[in-house]
Parts: C-alpha cells; sequence; structure tokens
C-alpha cells in the first residue's frame, strides 16, 4: 500500500469536483477503491483519478 507522505508535499489545487462528488463538498468516493477522497489534496486526485485499478491510499495519522 502507498502512504500518501511517499507522494509528496501537498500542493494547492482548484477544485473540479468529479462524479460521485458529495454535494456542498470537497470530498467524493472513488469509484475504483470505494475511498473518500479529498478533491483538494492533488496527491489524492492523482492517485484516484490516473491510475485503472489501484488500492485505498494509505494515509497519514
Amino acid at each position: 500500500m502507498t502512504r500518501l507522505s511517499e507522494l509528496g508535499p501537498p500542493k494547492g489545487v482548484t477544485v473540479h469536483r468529479p462524479p460521485g462528488s458529495i454535494r456542498n463538498s470537497d470530498l467524493y468516493r472513488c469509484e475504483t477503491c470505494g475511498q473518500v477522497v479529498d478533491c483538494k489534496d492533488i496527491r489524492q486526485v492523482m492517485w484516484h483519478q490516473f491510475q485503472d485499478e489501484h488500492e485505498p491510499l494509505e494515509l497519514d495519522s
């Protein structure tokens, strides 16, 4: 499992909510692995949007 910290430091992004997003929220549920993704963290978005098959990302505590 890949840890969030292994993907580098967070970067600011403009949020474009994908299908499955939670109304009035910066979160959505990944259709592939079911993990809730924070759209404000580009590392999470890249992990979930640009890999066809993947496991949930291990978030740092």
